[in-house]
C-alpha cells in the first residue's frame, strides 16, 4: 500500500510518473543499458541484471512473474529496479500488449506493482531528468537554446501547478497528454542545458505565490484563444493575443471536405428546420475567433464543432462548393496560452526565453520555487529503504 505525505521541502523527493499510463501493460522486458541494474524484492532478496542482459516480467494471477533466458527467477507483488549509479539505463519493452506500446529507455528508479488488469509501472525521476524528458517528447529537437528554456520553465509550471493530479492513484503525473507527454530519457544536450540554466524557475501571476495554468498547444493559427472561451474560467494570465509568429507552421493551415448532405443532416440534428424548397446557407467567416457558428438563427458552439467532427481546432471558416462544405481551418489544438511553433519561431528571430513566455502570458513573472511556499506531495512505500 502506498501512504501519501505531504511535505514542505523542494528538491528532496523525486517526482513520481506512471508510465504507459493509457495501456494495459500485462507483460514487459527489463534490460540494463550502460550499466548493470538491481532489482530489489519486498523480503530483502536481490538480483542484478548485467549491462546488454534482460529479464522479463508478466502478470499472472495478480502477481508478477519473472524470468530470465534460464527460467523463473521469482513472483512477487512488486519490486523496483534501479542502476549500480544514476548512469544506468532501465528499458522497458512491452510485449503483451502487442505493438501497442514502444520500447522505451528510463532514467533513476522504476517501481513494478501488480495490479488489477496491468503491471503499474511507476519511475521514480529526479525533476529535472523528468523536466527534460518532457521538453523532448512535447517539443522534439533541432530548436534554439532560448525557446528549449521557456519550454522547460512552462513544463516545470505544469508539473507544479499539477503535482497532486494523481496523488489517490500513487502517482503525481501520468506520461499522457492528459498530464504532460513523457517517453523517459532525454539524451539531447541543448535540452538539458536549457533544463539546467532554469533550475528551479517557474511562472506565476503578478502578486501571486501559486504557479498559473500552464497551457500550452501546437499552433494557434494567428490568434491564441482566452480561457474563458474554452474552459469557462477566466484567468488573467490566460487571454487572447493576436500571433504573427505561427502562421507560416506546418500547422497553421488545415482543411476538411464533408459531403453536403452529411452537413444538413448534422444541422438538422443541432435543430435547423430547413425549408426543402430554399438553399441553405451555410457560409461563415472567422477572421478573428468567435464563439459560435451562427446560421438562420441557430447557434452551434464552436468548441462542440470541433468535437463532433474531430477538427484541429475551433478556428476555421466555412463555404459551399459543389456538393460538399469545405471548412479552412488555422491552428491545431485549444488555442489557449503558449503557442509552440509561433515560441518555436520568436526563438529563431532572437528572442530571450522571458520575452517568450511574457508574450503569451500576460502579466505573469518568473520566480524562483525556493521562494515560495509550495507543498508537494512526498510517497513512502514499504518496499524498501531505497524507495524513500
Amino acid at each position: 500500500m502506498l501512504i501519501l505525505l505531504n511535505v514542505s521541502a523542494y528538491g528532496k523527493s523525486p517526482i513520481w510518473v506512471s508510465l504507459y499510463n493509457r495501456h494495459q501493460v500485462r507483460s514487459v522486458v527489463i534490460s540494463a543499458y550502460n550499466g548493470p541494474l538491481v532489482v530489489s524484492f519486498v523480503d530483502g532478496e536481490q538480483y542484478i541484471i548485467n549491462d546488454g542482459h534482460a529479464i522479463y516480467a508478466s502478470l499472472r494471477n495478480g502477481r508478477i512473474w519473472i524470468s530470465n533466458e534460464r527460467g523463473q527467477i521469482g513472483l512477487h507483488e512488486r519490486f523496483t529496479v534501479r542502476g549500480f549509479d544514476s548512469s544506468a539505463i532501465v528499458r522497458l519493452r512491452p510485449t503483451s500488449p502487442q505493438n501497442e506500446a514502444e520500447a522505451r529507455n528510463y532514467e533513476d528508479l522504476i517501481l513494478m506493482i501488480a495490479d488489477i488488469n496491468r503491471i503499474k509501472m511507476i519511475n521514480q525521476i529526479d525533476e529535472e531528468r523528468y523536466i527534460a524528458g518532457v521538453v523532448e517528447a512535447e517539443a522534439g529537437h533541432g530548436h534554439t537554446q532560448e525557446f528549449y528554456k521557456a519550454k522547460a520553465i512552462i513544463c516545470r509550471t505544469y508539473l507544479y501547478g499539477n503535482i497532486e493530479r494523481h496523488q489517490n492513484e500513487g502517482f503525481h503525473l501520468c506520461d499522457e497528454v492528459h498530464c504532460q507527454v513523457y517517453r523517459g530519457q532525454s539524451r539531447n544536450r541543448n535540452i538539458q542545458s536549457a533544463v539546467e540554466s532554469t533550475r528551479n524557475i517557474i511562472i506565476t501571476a503578478i502578486n501571486s505565490s501559486t504557479p498559473i495554468l500552464a497551457a500550452y498547444h501546437s499552433n494557434c493559427g494567428g490568434q491564441t484563444e482566452s480561457s474563458q472561451n474554452v474552459w469557462q474560467s477566466s484567468l488573467p494570465y490566460l487571454i487572447t493575443v493576436i500571433d504573427p509568429y505561427c502562421t507560416s507552421s506546418p500547422n497553421a493551415r488545415w482543411q476538411r471536405t464533408i459531403p453536403l448532405n452529411d452537413w444538413t443532416a448534422y444541422m438538422a440534428r443541432n435543430g435547423l428546420i430547413i425549408n426543402p424548397n430554399a438553399t441553405a446557407d451555410f457560409s461563415f467567416q472567422q477572421p478573428r475567433r468567435v464563439l459560435n457558428y451562427n446560421v438562420n438563427n441557430i447557434s452551434i458552439p464552436v468548441r462542440q464543432m470541433r468535437t463532433d467532427w474531430q477538427l484541429r481546432s475551433t478556428f476555421f471558416s466555412i463555404t459551399v462548393e459543389g456538393g460538399n462544405v469545405v471548412l479552412r481551418g488555422r491552428g491545431h489544438g485549444h488555442g489557449v496560452g503558449l503557442c509552440q511553433e509561433g515560441a518555436i519561431e520568436m526563438g529563431r528571430r532572437g528572442f530571450r526565453h522571458d520575452e517568450i513566455i511574457n508574450f503569451y502570458y500576460q502579466n505573469v513573472r518568473l520566480i524562483s520555487i525556493t521562494e515560495l511556499d509550495i507543498k508537494i506531495p512526498e510517497f513512502v512505500n514499504h518496499v524498501n529503504q531505497e524507495l524513500k
